[in-house]
């Protein structure tokens, strides 16, 4: 959406340090940005996409000021691909570009494949008025830093505006609209989206790395008309919406989705995560305290993998550094030759830990159930025989008694109500909260 001189005027007004004053900026050179503009000429039009690159850059320079790494995918070149390999582990992306959201009048996708997300360029290099849409079930699968924050600028629908600068929608429609752009992203971890069609990001970025408050009050503290509305998003649960229509026009230029709470501090302490993947993961902090402790390097260098299911091979190396096991003397099972944990499994079996899963077989690629972490950890620990029952489903386990003996010591409640589900596969997620609750301080 353009309203140009508006537009110039505000990000003018911010760029020249015009707006109100903030504190020293509280986040180095750790936080990531990336911007990107995306192609928004139409056949025969040069410019357009061009002013979109001018007001990228007003946003670029302010993060400039905090820290360094600071990533720009523009067009012609910014592919789908290139857009989500840079935004892993981002915690601020800025998007300038074509909005298609829905409602709207444009065939509805029930899967929204092509709405509510970024429109890029289809070929790398092939000018600006060259693009295909990438909606939800692509921008949910951006791999952010943990409470990151994304805000579209200058697109149709994401603040809840129609394509028309006078055809303004009603607010039934506008709460629809709001809802529905935020959702993708919201899937994917983020702590907000913001939507500016006529302002700047730059008073945005400014809040998040210089402020400490709400993402809600830095969305107020950013020049408005006063005309603020809140409701619950139609598409997401749990979060808020608000809009802040313009006196002069009347329309839906400006909106945020946030969940309750978050704070511009979440955004930049989201950036200390070590993985790009675990931003939905309900374990964040246990696996950050995995990471730091030496515990884990993740599945691969950026990624942790926590719906995966722990092997009984990775089970013994996360024991082990977590127990700070010497080496073993002795080679215990003849199935591990060759495994990376061997020299893992055999320092868990020599401190007494495991006796493999048959005779002379450790049965390394196994997965590890909830039953056997029970054991594994009553041992590690040695916690004492438990006086409660606490569970009412794993009658018969052989793991009984030691899933009484974690859950008296505080380090399980269960995988619901009065059950633990002892047959269950261990997450690597769970795993992490084992271990922190097990050898955290």
């Amino acid at each position: 959406m353009r309203h140009p001189i508006v537009a110039l005027v505000l990000a003018l007004f911010f760029a020249i340090g015009l707006g109100p004053a903030t504190a020293e900026a509280a986040a180095g050179d750790e936080l990531k940005v990336v911007i990107i503009v995306g192609p928004v000429d139409e056949p025969g039009e040069s410019d357009r996409t061009s002013s979109y690159r001018a007001s990228a850059k007003l946003a670029y320079d302010e993060a400039m000021r905090y820290t360094s790494n600071v990533t720009k995918v523009y067009s012609p070149y910014a592919t789908w691909s290139k857009v989500k390999a840079a935004t892993a582990g981002a915690s601020i992306v800025v998007y300038l570009g074509h909005g298609n959201g829905w409602p709207s009048p444009w065939t509805y996708d029930p899967n929204y494949t092509t709405k509510n997300g970024f429109g890029l360029n289809a070929t790398a290099g092939n000018g600006d008025a060259n693009h295909v849409y990438y909606g939800e079930p692509y921008v949910s699968g951006l791999e952010l830093a943990p409470n990151a924050v994304i805000i579209l600028n200058r697109l149709c629908y994401a603040s809840g505006n129609s394509e028309s600068e006078t055809d303004h929608p009603t607010q039934s429609v506008a709460r629809q609209r709001v809802s529905n752009y935020a959702a993708g992203f919201l899937k994917a971890g983020v702590a907000a989206v913001i939507a500016e069609g006529h302002g700047s990001a730059v008073p945005y970025i400014r809040s998040l790395f210089t402020t400490n408050q709400t993402i809600l009050d830095a969305w107020r503290s950013a020049p408005s008309n006063g005309n603020e509305l809140s409701f619950a998003s139609t598409r997401t649960s749990g979060v808020t919406a608000y809009t802040d229509t313009e006196t002069s026009t009347k329309g839906y230029y400006r909106s945020l989705v946030t969940r309750p709470g978050k704070t511009t501090g979440d955004v930049r302490a989201g950036a200390d995560s070590p993985f790009v993947d675990i931003a939905t993961s309900g374990f964040v902090p246990d696996i950050t305290w995995l990471y730091d402790a030496g515990i884990t390097k993740g599945c691969s260098t950026t990624r942790y993998c926590p719906s995966g299911n722990v092997t009984r091979g990775q089970m013994a190396s996360f024991m082990a550094r977590s127990l700070e096991l010497p080496a073993a003397t002795d080679d215990y099972f003849g199935d591990d030759d060759g495994s990376t944990h061997e020299a893992d499994i055999n320092r868990i079996a020599g401190a007494g830990l495991t006796e493999g899963c048959d005779a002379g077989a450790y049965c390394s690629t196994a997965v590890v159930t909830r039953g056997q972490m029970a054991s594994f950890l009553a041992r590690a620990l040695e916690l004492p025989v438990a006086t409660s029952d606490y569970f009412s489903d794993d009658d018969g386990s052989t793991h009984e008694a030691d899933i009484n003996r974690i859950a008296e010591a505080g380090i399980t409640n269960g995988c619901g109500g009065v059950e633990y589900c002892s047959t269950s596969a261990v997450t690597r997620g769970q795993m992490a909260a084992f271990l922190h609750r097990a050898f955290g301080s």
